[in-house]
C-alpha cells in the first residue's frame, strides 16, 4: 500500500487537491475540536487539513499519520511545528492508549484494507469521552442503482485508490463494533439520496 500512495503523491506534487474545496466547509463546520485538545489526523496526506485546522485552533496539539512517506515529507514542510508519523495499514498506531481528544479521518477509511483493526486502534488511542469524525463517499440504495446503470466502470475503477464502499449502516456498524457511540450523521455534496459523501461523528 505504501508504494501505491508514494507514487500517488509523487504524481500529485504541485497539483491542486481536487475535492478539498468541496470537503473543507463541512469539516470546518462540524469537526468536534475544541481549543487545547490533542488531535490526530489519520490519513493526513500532505497536511493541508492540519494546516487549516492549526489556524482555527491555534492552541491545539495536532499529530498527523499516513502510509505515504512522500506525503509526510510534504506535510512536514507545510507544518514544521507538527509531529508526523508514517504508519502501515493494519499495524498498531505508535501512540499510547487514551492519547487524543479528537480523531479526524477525512476521506481515508475507503482506502484502508484492515478497516476493523484500524477503527479499533482509533478507539484505543482516543480518550474516554473523545470523538472521532469520519468522512467518506456515500453509497446507498438509490445511488447504487444509478452507479450500476450508468457509472459502474467509473466508480469501481480497478486501478483507482478506493477499495471500500460504505453505506450509512455499514459505517455505523463498523464504529459500533469498536465500542463507539454514533452521535451525529450527515450527508454533503449534491442532494440526498444521491449525496456525494457522508460524515459521522462517534464518541468513546
Amino acid at each position: 500500500m505504501s508504494i501505491f500512495y508514494n507514487d500517488f503523491y509523487e504524481k500529485k506534487r504541485g497539483k491542486s487537491h481536487g475535492d478539498f474545496s468541496f470537503k473543507w466547509p463541512i469539516l470546518k463546520k462540524n469537526v468536534p475540536i475544541k481549543n487545547g485538545q490533542k488531535v490526530l489526523d489519520f490519513g493526513c496526506g500532505t497536511g493541508i487539513i492540519i494546516n487549516k485546522l492549526n489556524k482555527l485552533f491555534s492552541n491545539c496539539k495536532f499529530t498527523g499519520v499516513d502510509v505515504s512517506e512522500t506525503a509526510i515529507k510534504i506535510a512536514k514542510k507545510k507544518n514544521p511545528l507538527t509531529k508526523f508519523w508514517v504508519v502501515e495499514d493494519g499495524n498498531k498506531f505508535p501512540f499510547k492508549s487514551f492519547s487524543f481528544d479528537t480523531i479526524l479521518a477525512a476521506d481515508v477509511i475507503e482506502h484502508v484494507y484492515n478497516t476493523e483493526s484500524t477503527v479499533l486502534e482509533m478507539a484505543r488511542v482516543l480518550k474516554k469521552g473523545g470523538k472521532i469524525m469520519i468522512t467518506t463517499p456515500y453509497y446507498g440504495f438509490v445511488k447504487n442503482l444509478l452507479i450500476v446503470t450508468f457509472g459502474f466502470d467509473l466508480i469501481l475503477d480497478p486501478t483507482g485508490p478506493h477499495i471500500r464502499f460504505f453505506t450509512k449502516k455499514s459505517l455505523s456498524n463498523l464504529l459500533k463494533k469498536s465500542g463507539l457511540k454514533i452521535i451525529k450523521f450527515g450527508y454533503f455534496g449534491r442532494f440526498y439520496p444521491v449525496s456525494r459523501s457522508m460524515y459521522v461523528i462517534a464518541q468513546k
